[in-house]
């Protein structure tokens, strides 16, 4: 049986991944820093000085890892808290990179395992007051690329998943009528991206179907990042 490993499954995002891979047939395993009564839930903290891999490596060896955690604030350059922007930072990025560097220390991962991040539209282009969110999904550029360039040689495929806005009850809390029908009016689809667009992709990227994309980056947002209606 495939296994999955994903970092942030409680989340929006990740809890419709983890159902996709489990209806696949997929073994998953969720890792996050909090206790949690989720199936297949191991407590990692890689941050933590007692860190313990036991329980981690019971569960390996992982043929696909999906990094769908992270956190989001509204800033911009007037009001920017240095210390929230480092914590952004952490959460979003060095917490990636921690968890891969474990992960391949310890000969966590399966061999030719498919790995991918989720990262956003927000990472190549820009909206208000969101300074340090943009920043640190920017940074996920940099280290997918250079993942990919050092993965290469282990036979692990790494890529990024762009989700856009997404028809979910946090979007329609967080944005206005006024800004979603903006973000719908985008496009001739006359709707907003889903949690399926997003899932769908990261299982055929960390599928066996995936033999040699990597170092990419996939907007799920039906096309809003690159088209214009005029």
């Amino acid at each position: 049986m495939q296994k999955i490993l994903v970092f942030g499954g409680s989340g929006t995002i990740g809890t419709r991944i983890c159902q996709l891979f489990d209806t696949k047939g997929w073994q998953v395993f969720i890792a996050s820093r909090k206790q949690s009564s989720l199936p297949g839930h191991i407590l990692f903290d890689p941050f933590d000085d007692n860190l313990n891999l036991s329980t981690l490596k019971a569960a390996g060896q992982f043929n696909a890892v999906c990094w769908a955690q992270g956190t989001n604030c509204n800033d911009s350059v007037y009001n920017v808290d240095v210390d929230k922007n480092i914590e952004l930072y952490k959460a979003n990025c060095l917490f990636i990179v921690k968890t891969l560097n474990i992960l391949l220390n310890e000969s966590i991962l399966a061999e030719n395992a498919r790995l991918a991040v989720i990262s956003s539209i927000w990472q190549n282009i820009a909206r208000q007051d969101k300074l340090s969110y943009c920043m640190t999904k920017s940074a996920l550029h940099g280290l997918v690329l250079s993942a990919a360039t050092d993965l290469a040689r282990d036979g692990y495929l790494i890529n990024a998943v762009l989700p856009g806005a997404l028809d979910t009850p946090m979007t329609h809390q967080n944005l206005e009528p006024e800004q979603l029908n903006k973000i719908i009016d985008a496009t001739k689809f006359n709707r907003l991206a889903t949690l399926d667009d997003v899932a769908n992709m990261v299982y055929f990227l960390c599928s066996p179907e995936n033999t040699g994309i990597t170092g990419q980056f996939i907007s799920a947002d039906l096309g809003f990042s690159h088209v214009r209606i005029v």
